[in-house]
């Protein structure tokens, strides 16, 4: 196991998208040799393709199918090659995912082939999603990913996503990423404020 993964050890973490937080702030224009469009009909052997290529899970046709039944439509988003139209990364908008907050809407399933990666669609794909998730009315967006998805984590603080801090073991592993990032780690400033934090406590469970 790498070194970071050790030192990241911990659950796994979850950011929202602010709600006061517009569209219109996101990004679009994707880099050059690439497009950005929806699913068609037949890409789902190029899905199941692609995510071979990944260190997530293995993936099946029954897996994906139970995914498909949560995307919203026009939900499913992939990165192309734009002069061969070959997949390259995706995206999907999972609507209530975990079937226990029926309206909150989860990004789900951001994977980028490795021959393919440093192009920013992880960007350009997470920006399409959190915009058809907006456009659809969603007030909760979130995404759930792990401590050592670092390149992952930084797409989504740079976009515009805010760490959930929902336990003082879940504050501390965000101190980490964040000085494993270089990026400041403002736990004040960040969307919901943990539970467990009262007036005497300090975000990672440091006493005032």
């Amino acid at each position: 196991m790498p070194d970071n993964d050790r030192a990241l050890e911990g659950p796994q973490l979850q950011m929202i998208w602010p709600k006061n937080r517009q569209a219109d702030c996101v990004e679009l224009d994707v880099t050059s040799g690439y497009r950005i469009r929806r699913y068609r009909p037949g890409d789902e052997q190029a899905f199941l393709a692609l995510m071979a290529k990944t260190d997530f899970d293995r993936w099946d046709d029954q897996k994906l199918c139970e995914n498909i039944a949560k995307i919203l439509p026009s939900g499913w988003f992939f990165a192309v090659e734009a002069d061969s139209d070959h997949v390259v990364a995706t995206a999907m908008c999972l609507h209530n995912y975990t079937g226990r907050s029926p309206f909150t809407g989860d990004i789900g399933w951001l994977a980028c082939d490795p021959g393919h990666r440093g192009h920013g669609l992880g960007y350009f794909l997470m920006g399409c999603a959190t915009a058809r998730f907006l456009s659809a009315g969603y007030e909760r967006i979130q995404l759930h990913t792990e401590a050592h998805r670092l390149p992952a984590i930084r797409t989504y603080l740079k976009l515009g996503y805010l760490p959930v801090l929902d336990s003082p073991e879940v504050c501390r592993l965000w101190k980490k990423v964040c000085g494993m990032l270089g990026w400041p780690f403002t736990p004040d400033e960040w969307l919901e404020r943990p539970p467990w934090q009262g007036r005497e406590t300090r975000p990672g469970g440091t006493a005032e």
